[in-house]
Parts: structure tokens; sequence; C-alpha cells
């Protein structure tokens, strides 16, 4: 799922011209603290989609506030190449049909739900492969 919104940062239309960090609206400059320092060197329609996702930030509740930034943290954590993967991995599942989604979605919340339960120790490293 954080995948799945993650991806879908790069699939707006570009904006008509880049903007530095510091031309952003106080807002927007908050809802997009976490890659802050990563803002001046994003392509024009990467910032345009991020810059419509903060717009919209204000909207949300405190929990969607919280777990915007997270994944935005997550985001910006990602090497170029985990993004091109993440985005193809959403184009592969934007395929499958909405019933096998859901499913597939059910599965990983019970999944997480799971981690969640098991004591720290018992839950593997994000990046451990089995």
């Amino acid at each position: 799922m954080r995948t799945l919104l993650l991806a879908v940062f790069c699939f707006f239309a570009p904006l008509a011209g880049a903007e530095s960090w510091n031309q952003l609206p106080p807002a927007e400059q908050a809802a997009l603290a976490p890659i802050q320092t990563q803002w001046n060197t994003l392509p024009e329609k990467a910032q345009h989609n991020f810059r419509r996702l903060a717009q919209q930030y204000p909207k949300l509740t405190p929990d969607q506030k919280t777990r915007f930034s997270n994944r935005l943290a997550t985001w910006a954590s990602l090497t170029p190449e985990q993004r091109q993967a993440a985005r193809e991995k959403y184009r592969a599942f934007s395929h499958i049909p909405k019933e096998e989604r859901e499913k597939i979605k059910q599965q990983a919340r019970q999944k997480q739900a799971t981690r969640l339960q098991q004591p720290a120790s018992a839950v593997p490293p994000v990046n451990a492969r089995p």
C-alpha cells in the first residue's frame, strides 16, 4: 500500500517551471519538509506532483497528516532504483482486476497486523529476504 501511494507521486502533469524550496509557500514547505534537502534537485514534474499533494495537506485529518509525512519520508529515503521499482509495481498492480487487488490489499493488511503483534525481536529487518 505504501509503495502504491508513493508511486502515484510521479503520474501528474508537469509544472510550468521549477521553483526553489525558498519560493514555496510556508504551508507547502511544512507539508513537504521530509524532502526539503532533495527539493532543488527534483525534476519539475516531481516538484509539481509533490506540490499538488501538499496543497491537499491542510484538508487531511491528523492521522492522515502523520501517514502522509511518514510515507513522504520513506519515499525520500528510497534510491532511484527503488523508486523505479515502486513505479513499476504500481503500474503492474493497476492492471490487476479490482477484486483481486482488494484481496491482495487485505492479505497485506493481515500480514502487517501480524507483524505488529509480534515482539520486536521476532520481526525481521525490513531489508531482510526470506
